[in-house]
């Protein structure tokens, strides 16, 4: 994978690494501070990967708890998934954001493109480790394959299939290792798709060179993240049709002991609202224009009518 959330191939190493590094994740673990609530529901302490999008999530998710009367702390930017997942599994925090794909793939999962089955993995796997995991969020963040309006009317582009049969007479333009990573030009890809591009330019993950050069004319195709790059105007997301890429959507991990029907109730009517285009937002708003997850978070639950 492109992103700088990383992804864990490995299965058996994912799964060993969680005992290995509850120290680190332990000495990670600072600087909680009290947010909002009257603490009558109880208390909760929320971790917080170290991605702007996974930070505004933890936010997005707190302060919605905090409004519903539970007194919250956060320990934030503790790290990768093998970092947080420890602290929950350790009790240092009751509940955390992660992405669902991401998660079953670092516990030992093949998961895959398929929400229902990649949730049903999921709960499989966190069921004897005393951790549920809430209703995913329909946002999801990924590799994108992008066209211009012009050029998908030209060739009749719709899904990447179609892209298959024009690619040798387009230009392709995306991260340096592209060609060499699974989920973008990569051997997976290959296997999947086929795509053989007349041009390979090496600009830049996910951000403005390659932006720019969509725009120019100067590329065809351009990769992006769906939910964390700024998407341009005029431009189509080809449809992953054969479900290369996969079902990473926000979910809540939450310690069981922590769990009840009314904490359910609340996250999962918060993770409704994140679309791919509200976490896009937020995910940019922190990335781009150096804006508080606090604040993000606020604004997000305010416009959506969640406090």
């Amino acid at each position: 994978m492109i992103k700088a959330r990383v992804r864990f191939p490995g299965r058996t190493l994912g799964a060993m690494l969680i005992g290995l590094i509850v120290v680190v994740a332990t000495a990670g673990l600072s600087g909680a501070s009290p947010a909002g609530g009257g603490g009558s529901k109880g208390s909760l302490t929320i971790g917080s990967k170290n991605l702007p999008g996974a930070q505004v999530l933890g936010q997005v998710y707190g302060q919605a708890l905090a409004k519903d009367g539970y007194n919250i702390s956060y320990k934030e930017n503790l790290g990768p998934t093998e970092v947080v997942f420890a602290a929950l599994q350790n009790g240092d925090i009751d509940l955390y954001p992660d992405y669902m794909n991401t998660v079953v793939q670092f516990l030992g999962g093949t998961g895959g493109s398929d929400v229902t089955q990649v949730k049903s993995e999921l709960d499989s796997a966190l069921a004897s480790m005393g951790i549920v995991a809430t209703t995913p969020a329909p946002a999801v963040d990924v590799n994108g394959f992008y066209v211009t309006k012009k050029t998908a009317s030209k060739y009749k582009l719709k899904t990447m299939s179609d892209l298959t049969k024009v690619a040798p007479r387009l230009t392709f333009g995306g991260p340096p290792e592209c060609e060499q990573r699974d989920l973008c030009l990569g051997p997976k890809s290959q296997q999947t798709y086929g795509l053989q591009f007349k041009e390979v330019k090496k600009l830049d993950t996910g951000g403005p060179v390659t932006v720019k050069a969509l725009e120019d004319g100067d590329i065809q195709v351009g990769e992006l993240f769906t939910g964390s790059s700024v998407i341009p105007k005029g431009v189509v997301l080809l449809k992953d049709d054969k479900g290369l890429q996969g079902a990473d959507n926000p979910v809540v991990l939450v310690k069981q002991d922590k769990n009840t029907p009314e904490l359910d109730a609340t996250l999962n009517k918060v993770s409704a609202k994140i679309t791919t285009k509200q976490y896009r937002k937020m995910t940019l708003a922190v990335q781009n224009q150096k804006e508080d997850p606090k604040d993000v978070a606020a604004t997000f639950l305010k416009d959506n009518k969640l406090t």
